[in-house]
């Protein structure tokens, strides 16, 4: 099967697979709790974000402010979905000091290294890098907490977030080089590995909120 074929099944495949974790949550949409709701959102954005990039793709349009803006709405949603399962101090801490160097870095790297009209590679992988921060903080904060753990729904979505993140970092780092430089043929088969990535993220997001039980506590 030609390279080109195998890259657009996977392309279609992670853009269905947004469809798992949000029928979940429009399942329990009533009843979800907050962290659910962020989710929600985030997956909401994704499932737009995926079908626009789909049709600007397939008509020869830039990408790059969807790419941008997406990228920042996600780390927005996933910054406040932290700062609420996180409930010792300093976990929230360690929260508002991410986003605190998010904002920094964006304006920076938005004034003298890409601005928001060119693939701003580098912020994705500040994000990236956040979020493997925030995510650990959460497993440490998870396993250390005196009490048992009673809700698997948030540690199946956690682990979505950073098998995302930890996976994809080094493919941020050189998406600039993929997305710009290399035979679009080529770019678009490395970019498969984010797209089987999604996949597997939104798999384990799904899972996730379909366990989680609004009625739980956080901790």
């Amino acid at each position: 099967m030609r390279s080109d074929i195998i890259s657009e099944i996977i392309r279609v495949a992670s853009i269905i697979s947004v469809a798992f974790p949000l029928v979940a949550y429009l399942i329990k949409i009533r009843s979800a709790s907050k962290p659910l709701h962020l989710i929600g959102a985030l997956s909401i954005v994704s499932a737009i974000s995926d079908v626009l990039a789909y049709f600007f793709f397939a008509q020869g349009k830039s990408t790059v402010v969807l790419f941008n803006l997406y990228y920042a709405i996600l780390f927005l949603l996933l910054t406040w979905f932290f700062y609420e399962i996180l409930l010792v101090k300093t976990g929230k801490r360690t929260v508002i000091v991410g986003l605190v160097v998010y904002i920094l870095a964006f304006i920076l790297v938005s004034l003298y290294v890409q601005n928001f009209f060119e693939y701003q590679t580098f912020m994705w992988t500040i994000t990236g890098v956040i979020m493997i921060v925030y995510s650990m903080s959460y497993f440490i904060y998870l396993f250390s907490a005196p009490t048992t753990m009673n809700n698997f729904g948030l540690l199946w979505i956690n682990s979505g977030i950073l098998f995302y993140f930890a996976f994809n970092l080094f493919l941020f780092v050189m998406s600039s080089y993929v997305l710009t430089k290399l035979d679009p043929q080529i770019g678009t088969l490395i970019w498969s590995f984010h797209n089987v990535n999604n996949i597997v993220k939104n798999i384990l997001i799904g899972f996730g909120v379909s366990a989680a039980d609004s009625t739980e506590k956080l901790d």
